[in-house]
Order: C-alpha cells, then structure tokens, then sequence
C-alpha cells in the first residue's frame, strides 16, 4: 500500500501518477475529440482549406467567363460561383482599379502592380489573396478578379461556433486542466496518508497530557511516520513504566513508614512506661531499678534495629550499594560466624553445625563483599534461631566451585508454610506478626539478603526439606583468578 512507504516514495509516486494520469487523460480526450470531429467535419465544420479546395474551380469559371465579368451585372451569377460566406472576391480593370465585389481591401497599387501579382498567391491583412487574370477575346489581360480567404476551421452556422469554440479550447488546455485536477485528488490522498498517524499522535499527546496512559498507536508502516509512532509507544510504556515504579516506590515509602511506625510504638511504649515508673520515685529497691533500665535498654534496641533494618532496606534500593570485594577464607570466615550464632542460640541450646567442600583446589581465598555476605548469613541464621526449637540444630554447608559459592542453611525447625513459600522474600513479611513484632522484626531481614545475594549476581531460593524443617539455598558469584583449572 502508498500509505506504508517512505514519505519519499510516496511523493515521487504521487508525482507520477499524477503525471500519467494527465497523460492518459489528456490522450483519451484527444481521441474522442478527433472522433467527434470527424463525425462533424464537412456537415458542422469545414477544414482549414476548405475554402482554398473550391480555388481551382472558380479560376476555371474566371477563364471562361473572360471579359464578360468585368461588367458589373455579372455580379449575381459570380456570387453563385463564389462561396462569399469564406471567400472574399474584387474585380479590378486592366489598370487595378476596383470594379465590384465584396472585399473593399486595396489588393494591388496599378496596373504594373497587377501584371506582377496576376496567377500568383500573397498575404494581405493576414488573408490569402490569389489573383486570377481575366483575359479578352484577343488574349490579352483586360482585368483580374482577386480571391481573398483564410485557412482556418469554418462554421457552417454561427451558433456551432459558439458551442464549438469553447469546446476546442478546453480541449487544447486540457493537459494543465487534468494536471491540475489531478494533483488535488492525489495530493489529497496523500494529505489522507500523512494526516491519519499524525492525527493519532496529536490525539496521544492529548492523553499524555491528560496523565492517560493506557493506549497504544496502532499504525505500523515500515516509513518516517511508522518510525515515530513506534518510537512514541516506546517512549510512552517507558513513561509508564517509571510512574508505575515511582508509584511503587511512593506505596513502598508509605507502607515503610507505617510499618515503622506500628513496629516502634510497642518498644517505645514500654520505654515510657518504666522510664515513667523510674521517675515517679517509688522504686526504692536497687535490684528493680536495674530490671527497669535493662528493660529500656533491650526495647531501645530493638527500636533501633528497626530503623537500621529500614534504612538500609531503603538504602540498598535507592543506590545499589557497591560491592567491597576482598579475598575471603571462606572456612575460617564460617568457623568464626559459627561461634556467633552458638551464643546467639545459647539459651535455646541449639547446635550449630558448619560443612565447607572445595570443588577444586582447597584453602583458596574467594574474592567477595564479606560484610555483605555477613549480612545475608545473620539474617538467615537470625531467623532460623527465632523459629528452631530448644535442642534443634541448624546446619550451614558452602560449596566452592572455580566462580561461585553455593550455601545451603538447613534446620529442624516446623519448615514453612506454602504462603510462607510464597512470600518469604517480600518486603515486610512476616509469618507470624505477633511473635516478629514482639521481637522487633519488621520483616525485611530475608528480603535484604535476597538484595545483596541479587547484588553478588547469584539467587536465593526457600523450600522445605524432605525429612523436615526449613531450608534456604542462595548461590554468590565471585571472580578468583587464583583458582586453578
């Protein structure tokens, strides 16, 4: 289809049909008009020469007649010979004077003038003149009859002249006439062409304006116009792609913020109350006093663990943060993390257990973010000791390959639940609300460590393992070029 090609295609096509169309155009007129005039030619119309064809025939008549027609009584009988409604006719002496007849135009000056025009052909006053001699009984010139016309087309009534005439000029202009008939029926298909996309991205501006996102530009043309339709689609989902985000961002802002607020009030409230307690002055035991200020004191923590978790929640959504890489042991590296997370389960005397295999050659630092990495085991093992049963054992195994670490956490604790399963890694999750809220949990710990694994280019999965108890498998990428092949 013209619509779907280049703009540039489009006009010089344009341009041509509307050439050839005039062309064809113009050559059927000329074709039916040569048909009607030979229909009428000889019964409405006289060619050009019409009137010089009758010439031979009068000059034959002027020869025999001789001197008789220059005696003025001839007149009558010279008008019948003569067609006077083409032919214009004087009849001059031996000495060129004018004797009768219709023309009143000075043809010849004298007689010298006449013996050198006789039995030739000139222009007068833009007419054909033959001059015809008139010779005498003896053979000599007494006189000569001039025979004026002119050689255009002829109208046998005055009125086929009048229709006529306008008629053939229509037809001598008609080329420009269809040209410019033409150019205005294609021009405007053209017009049509450019003006539907144009129109649809006029009305696509409009709904931008208007914050309507929801539309697509429905041309495709492998042209200029198809380009920029294509181009404002794109430029249009990448609008509403970023207010989307920044709506997320916005809802994530919000529900921050309310889950801050809903998980700081139980902390703070309890500081008030015995931060209240102490200021009323009634306590007057030392041992109590104590209890109280350790009760602030835990509750202050968990107050500020919250708002740590939160900003660096936030933190590493704005920025990114960017990875501190440096060669870490990864056994001692877990041997030590292992000491921390035996006190930190000390009271629920859980056992810890650590497993590292090389898939390569062994004791060979890994080049990672440790205090990242630290990051995303303390949130892990964080809440696998809140959930793991007194006497329960949470076991962490690391697999070294040539460019990754695979770590697996494993306890035998009750295991997750399929919503749990579902959701374990969105922001402010948490499976049970009363017992995280109570232990200052705002449920971002695990979507943290799914950021920072995602940040070390690797994955985090959870499921539940066959002979019981949660699991958590992530995977960080590193690049070591100590390893060998």
């Amino acid at each position: 289809m013209l619509e779907k090609k280049p703009l540039k295609s489009q006009f010089v096509l344009t341009f041509i049909l509307i050439i050839l169309s005039g062309i064809i155009a113009t050559i059927a007129t000329y074709i039916v008009s040569l048909v009607i005039f030979s229909k009428m030619e000889y019964e409405r119309i006289y060619p050009a020469n019409y009137y010089e064809m009758k010439i031979p025939d009068i000059e034959a008549y002027i020869r025999e007649e001789g001197a008789k027609l220059l005696h003025e009584e001839e007149k009558a009988r010279l008008d019948k010979v003569i067609p006077t409604e083409g032919i214009l006719y004087q009849v001059l002496n031996e000495n060129g004077d004018l004797l009768y007849g219709t023309d009143d135009t000075k043809v010849v000056h004298d007689k010298e003038d006449l013996h050198c025009k006789i039995n030739t052909s000139f222009g007068k006053n833009g007419r054909h003149v033959r001059l015809v001699p008139v010779i005498d009984s003896d053979g000599k010139i007494a006189g000569a009859v001039s025979l004026s016309y002119t050689l255009t087309l002829h109208y046998k009534e005055l009125s086929d002249k009048r229709l006529l005439t306008p008629f053939l000029i229509l037809v001598a202009f008609s080329p420009f006439i269809y040209i410019v008939i033409f150019t205005w029926i294609f021009s405007k298909k053209f017009t049509a062409n450019i003006s539907k996309p144009v129109n649809m991205l006029i009305n696509a501006s409009g709904k931008v304006k208007n914050k309507d996102l929801d539309f697509t530009i429905d041309y495709r043309a492998d042209n200029e116009l198809g380009r920029l339709c294509e181009a404002f689609n794109e430029m249009k989902n990448e609008l509403k792609e970023s207010l989307i985000s920044q709506w997320m961002a916005e809802q994530e802002r919000q529900e921050m913020v309310h889950a801050l607020a809903h998980d700081l009030k139980t902390p703070l409230a309890v500081i008030q109350g015995y931060v209240e307690a102490l200021l009323e002055g009634n306590i007057v035991d030392a041992q109590k006093t104590i209890k109280y200020l350790q009760v602030i004191k835990d509750n202050a923590n968990k107050a500020s663990l919250l708002t740590k978790e939160m900003l660096y929640a936030a933190e590493i959504e704005m920025t990114g943060t960017e990875l501190n890489i440096t060669p870490v042991d990864i056994n001692a590296f877990l041997m030590q993390k292992k000491e921390c997370y035996e006190i930190m389960a000390k009271s629920k005397n859980i056992n810890i257990k650590v497993d590292v295999a090389y898939e390569g050659q062994k004791d060979v630092p890994c080049f990672i973010d440790a205090v990242k990495l630290e990051r995303i085991l303390d949130n892990i093992l964080s809440n696998s000791i809140r959930y793991v049963p007194e006497y329960g054992t949470i076991a962490i195994s690391a697999v070294i390959t040539r460019d990754h670490i695979n770590f697996t956490i494993r306890d035998t604790g009750k295991g997750f639940s399929s919503k749990d399963l579902s959701n374990l890694f969105n922001k402010f999750y948490r499976g049970d609300e009363s017992r995280s809220s109570k232990e200052g949990h705002a449920g971002l710990g695990l979507y943290i460590a799914k950021r920072l694994v995602e940040m070390h280019g690797g994955s985090i999965t959870a499921f539940n393992a066959e002979p019981g108890g949660a699991c958590i498998e992530f995977d960080i990428k590193f690049c070591n070029k100590t390893l060998l092949p």
